[in-house]
């Protein structure tokens, strides 16, 4: 049978209908008056749908929604949230009028905004949703791009002998705060895209999130034939070349999807680099349609180019066989006048054989960061032959530090916020005097306002247990066992992250005896709660889930270490706003932000972690604690012990005394004085405002400048830019440093404050002494920081021989060193062509 399928919904009464619009717009999910609104409707519905408005209001019987139409008092409610909508979408503020008029395109292979949209699978995507709320707040005009996948990541069920299985659920789109967006004649959004021989059609999704839009596309059609409509079932589909294919439909999907909606980006930030193919469809669109050359294209597109990079890993890194790249890219630039192999090269690493993305996109891209101080020093180290004759302190890869949404404040610590700071602290961030009050938020108030949302996550975590109970088919008797599951009472540390050996989830297992002894305690208990998934193909990050579960049965502490299947971003809630500890053991240097850590904090809830990431950066030694170093020791094995024998003592010594040692009242007060530091300090300096200001300041507002300054006057100062480069570049073999003479020799001890005078002599040939600069390059101890000096051009002899001179003041003791060095002259050339660098031979 033919059958053409449609949804039907309910017709609402005229006086619901703004309901409706707030079901569609995630705003309502994360300002707490309207998230009240919807529980008011049905909370015990709205609860088991997972807060999903959107399923609520498809649920509900006429009467109920007769009943809402005449509930005077409801709709009064309705009219005042929105208006109190109205105002939010028609602040502006200083950072906002900045970017007037501008567009700012995100792309990500993942969005975390809520669990009722499930096309996420962690962190990065967590971080991703986060940024579009937090721009949304800021009023910065971000428009995201993404994929929409059927089928989403998996969910995760723990079977009776303690092993992860997976199960993947058909997401049913009219239960999802997504819409089709439409033509200005109502007409659904599709796009052709032409891969290999065949044109494929790709519907776009739109998500409106506060005043900011998220565009998913989706091959899953049926026009389509099935080896492309396959393309967004899975989020990080195992099979290699459908992997490739998703991030083809990203990057030139995703670059189409703006064009037919007629969106011309000023900025275009690359989440990854999953969507680095976006950026060959820009040099197509400039050198095709707009008749730039290839030097010219490049520099406007890394001008107006911010990549972000997560993974401190290199193989962890995308990238895929030349050949195989080679196949879906040749149609994609036969028509450029530019060898498909010079635009295959700005994605080789270490051979030809090999094509990386991140490789790609930090190529075609001035800005470039890591996600914290750590993890961009680490990258440098990573990516710098990418960068050759670059030291690792001048790679050009910064930090933005991550930062989280203030929605993942638990709705009494948001009480709390606002009445000791008032409602602006949603937008507050950095030095603001206001968050100083922080701190002054009397202390029986803070531990109140944790101990019942602690009560309410335990039962929470009850009722997850039990339904994966009942579903495994557990006795009435075992279920009944649950209430007991858990106490409130006890000091409870939790730990929730992917399931991966680098992560070391099982750290805290490695003296069981010793471990048995302090959650036991009979009159300082301890309970451990974890939650993660395993990749599918993670036999050892499975080995490991099931360890934890084997523990708590041989020991019978069944009780206080459990393991909450399924997690995602509710049961992610739910833990970092009600445990007391938040526990954090990653093998250094490989935890690039951790992100979790930041949501915990700013609740109360006290960071035990190693220092990596983001906890060296905020950790002050009154806000939580630190777990030793194991960089400081040689094999693993010995690392590890020492490792979790620092948690045991931490623990022993300082964690537990702390939160039993109450006072007449029962509140710990060392405690609280510690939360109210942590709650200060990480919302001070890791919200998504500090890190999308930081963003604003160090790479949208300059790559806007940029743009503007490349594009005025009929494009004269790009014209300038690519003719000093292609001066530069016809001399630049025959340019080199003949000699030079220092005093540095000559003194029998260096002191700090000394100065070393140099002379140097540059062969120039018949280049225009102008055309470049003599740097002499400082490098202080261990590469910890690095300074240049410009000598002075003095005079060019009969030989093409040019004399330079300077001097360089020591400023600090210990092993330092300093070379000299050529550079182009013109400071956008040697911005957007880093390797255009010679070193004295």
């Amino acid at each position: 049978m033919n059958l053409t399928k449609i949804f039907v919904y309910p017709r609402y009464p005229e006086r619901l209908r703004r309901l409706l619009y707030f079901a569609y717009n995630l705003w309502s999910l994360w300002d707490t008056e309207a998230l009240r609104l919807f529980r008011r409707i049905d909370p015990d519905l709205f609860e088991n749908l997972g807060r999903n408005p959107v399923k609520l209001l498809y649920s509900l019987p006429v009467e109920r929604l007769d009943e809402l139409s005449k509930d005077e008092g409801f709709l009064r409610d309705l009219d005042g949230i929105w208006k109190r909508y109205e105002r939010y979408t028609d602040s502006s503020s200083e950072f906002s009028d900045l970017f007037r008029d501008r567009v700012i395109a995100y792309f990500s292979m993942e969005y975390g905004l809520h669990q009722s949209l499930p096309v996420y699978a962690g962190g990065l995507g967590l971080l991703s949703g986060d940024h579009l709320k937090g721009a949304s707040d800021l009023g910065l005009p971000v428009i995201g791009v993404g994929l929409f996948y059927r089928y989403g990541y998996f969910n995760q069920k723990i079977n009776m002998n303690g092993f992860q299985e997976e199960e993947y659920l058909d997401s049913n789109v009219y239960h999802m705060p997504v819409k089709e967006l439409s033509t200005p004649d109502g007409d659904p959004v599709y796009i052709d895209l032409k891969i290999l021989d065949a044109v494929i059609k790709i519907k776009v999704w739109l998500v409106n999130v506060g005043r900011v839009r998220l565009l998913l596309l989706d091959s899953n059609l049926e026009q389509n034939p099935p080896e492309y409509r396959r393309i967004t079932e899975y989020l990080y589909d195992a099979r290699r070349e459908i992997r490739l294919l998703q991030e083809l439909l990203l990057g030139f999907g995703g670059m189409k999807a703006l064009e037919t909606l007629q969106i011309e980006p000023d900025v275009f930030h690359l989440n990854e680099g999953h969507s680095a193919f976006l950026l060959i469809q820009r040099l197509r669109n400039l050198m095709r349609d707009e008749g730039y050359g290839f030097e010219e294209a490049l520099a406007f597109i890394k001008t107006t180019t911010v990549f972000t990079t997560h993974t401190p890993v290199e193989a962890g890194n995308e990238n895929f066989p030349v050949e195989t790249v080679k196949k879906y890219l040749k149609d994609k630039t036969e028509d450029l006048g530019v060898p498909l192999q010079k635009v295959l090269e700005m994605g080789m690493l270490h051979d030809d054989k090999t094509f990386w993305l991140p490789v790609f996109a930090m190529r075609c891209a001035a800005y470039v960061n890591g996600v914290s101080k750590i993890h961009a020093d680490v990258s440098r180290g990573m990516w710098q032959s990418v960068f050759p004759d670059r030291p690792r302190c001048e790679v050009p890869i910064d930090h933005i530090t991550n930062g989280v949404h203030y929605s993942w404040l638990s709705s009494q610590m948001r009480s709390l916020f606002e009445r000791s700071i008032g409602e602006d602290y949603r937008t507050l961030t950095g030095d603001d005097k206001q968050l100083l009050k922080i701190r002054d938020i009397p202390g029986e108030e803070v531990w109140e306002a944790h101990s019942k949302r602690k009560k309410e996550m335990i039962a929470f975590l009850r009722g997850a247990i039990e339904s994966g109970y009942a579903e495994q088919g557990y006795s009435s008797v075992r279920i009944k066992k649950l209430d007991q599951v858990l106490d409130p009472q006890f000091l409870t540390v939790g730990f929730a992250r992917r399931f991966t050996a680098y992560k070391r989830p099982t750290l805290v297992l490695r003296d069981r005896d010793r471990l048995k002894a302090i959650l036991a305690n009979r009159t300082r208990p301890v309970q451990l709660i974890f939650s993660g998934k395993a990749h599918p193909a993670d036999t050892e990050g499975k080995n490991m889930i099931k360890e934890i579960i084997d523990f708590a049965r041989e020991h019978d502490l069944e009780d206080r270490v459990v393991f909450i299947e399924n997690y995602n971003r509710n049961v992610a809630v739910n833990l970092v706003q009600g445990v007391d500890v938040w526990l954090n053991t990653p093998l250094e240097p490989y935890e690039a932000s951790g992100t979790s850590g930041m949501k915990a904090g700013m609740n109360g809830v006290l960071n035990f972690s190693v220092m990596d990431g983001w906890w060296p950066e905020c950790c002050n030694g009154k806000n939580g604690w630190e777990i030793l170093s194991s960089n400081l020791h040689g094999g693993s094995e010995i690392r590890n012990v020492i490792q979790a024998n620092r948690i045991y003592d931490l623990l022993e010594d300082e964690v537990v005394p702390r939160f039993y040692d109450r006072d007449e009242h029962d509140v710990p007060r060392e405690w609280v004085s510690i939360m109210k530091e942590s709650m200060y300090t990480v919302y001070r300096d890791f919200t998504i405002n500090r890190m999308l200001e930081e963003y604003g300041r160090k790479s949208y507002l300059p790559a806007i400048t940029g743009r503007q300054s490349l594009l005025a006057d009929d494009g004269k100062r790009l014209k300038e830019i690519i003719q000093n480069l292609q001066k530069v570049q016809a001399v630049w073999s025959k340019v080199y440093i003949k000699d030079v003479l220092t005093d540095a020799d000559k003194k029998d001890l260096l002191f700090t404050d000394d100065e070393i005078n140099v002379q140097c002599y540059v062969n120039l040939d018949d280049a225009d002494p102008s055309l470049f600069e003599v740097e002499l390059f400082y490098l202080l101890q261990e590469e910890e920081s690095c300074d240049t000096v410009g000598l002075r051009f003095v005079e060019q002899y009969k030989d093409r021989v040019g004399k330079y001179e300077g001097s360089v003041s020591l400023t600090s003791s210990g092993v330092q060193s300093f070379g000299i060095r050529i550079v182009p002259s013109d400071a956008d050339v040697r911005k957007l062509h880093p390797e255009l660098i010679k070193w004295r031979e």
